[in-house]
């Protein structure tokens, strides 16, 4: 998602907010110790005309981005806390640490349950890092949650959801009045190493473990499918141009040709961000 932010900024020389260059973890933008202010990458030439983009790992909180981009459009992706978790715990490498488990992720998910029951509360640890960065309630009153969902909803413009990418990025096309080529990506950090299957036991164990966040996917999940059925135009016949655009750039571009186009078509988010550094030196002085 990012990269098809940042390769929209590329385009139209918009300037994106980053991580201050030294900072190994650039891929996340943190708060300061008040959590009133981001630590962002900062341009001291009297020219810098101000940021346009932030598309970096980051919490939602509003007063802080509204600080660095002014009258923004607010978007965010989400994925099933299920399939989340579990692909979070193998692309961390956290499976290394059971090498003679049958079910690594189970015997992961079981550990952070007992210490859940134990506790009495939900276990950060290998928890609430694999989820959206939205600082829900810590309570088990549903109603609470719902309350802080429910204003998460007035406040983002739009939900996207990874198991359906395109099509959200068809919604995404929509709101921001942009071209089918603005939206164009390639697959990339595809894991392809087996993964046992998630079971039931582990699925039952995350229900109880995560059921915040899971009912926030589920209230955006049904407002993503009310989005689609209230869409302005044939969105079946845009899906089908997208997804033939797609096609026809991908195979294009995959037999080794080296235009700046496909160069930061199959460019990750942090070669993309690389290339945005190297036009920004011009407003360090």
């Amino acid at each position: 998602m990012s990269s098809v932010i940042y390769r929209y900024g590329l385009k139209n020389d918009l300037v994106a907010a980053f991580s201050p260059i030294q900072l190994e973890h650039h891929s996340l933008i943190r708060e300061d110790e008040t959590s009133e202010h981001y630590i962002i990458q900062t341009y001291n030439c009297s020219d810098f005309p101000g940021y346009n983009i932030m598309a970096s790992h980051i919490f939602y909180n509003r007063p802080a981005m509204e600080e660095i981009v002014k009258d923004a459009k607010y978007v965010t992706l989400l994925r099933s806390p299920y399939t989340h978790m579990k692909s979070a715990f193998y692309f961390s490498g956290k499976d290394r640490r059971y090498p003679n488990a049958e079910d690594p992720f189970e015997e992961f998910i079981t550990e952070r349950y007992s210490a859940f029951i134990e506790n009495g509360s939900t276990v950060y640890d290998g928890i609430h890092d694999y989820f959206p960065r939205f600082r829900l309630p810590l309570t088990s009153n549903k109603d609470e949650v719902l309350s802080e969902i429910e204003r998460l909803d007035r406040e983002i413009d739009l939900v996207m959801l990874t198991e359906y990418y395109d099509e959200s990025l068809l919604l995404l096309k929509k709101l921001m009045c942009w071209d089918f080529e603005d939206i164009l990506y390639h697959k990339m950090k595809v894991h392809k190493e087996y993964q046992p299957p998630l079971t039931q036991k582990s699925i039952d164990m995350i229900t109880e473990l995560a059921a915040d966040d899971i009912q926030c996917y589920n209230y955006f999940n049904e407002t993503f499918w009310k989005r689609i059925e209230n869409y302005d135009g044939d969105f079946e016949a845009d899906l089908k141009t997208f997804h033939s655009l797609l096609d026809d750039v991908n195979n294009i571009c995959k037999y080794g040709n080296e235009t700046s186009y496909c160069q930061l078509l199959f460019g990750d988010a942090d070669y993309l961000r690389r290339k945005s550094l190297e036009k920004y030196e011009k407003w360090i002085c």
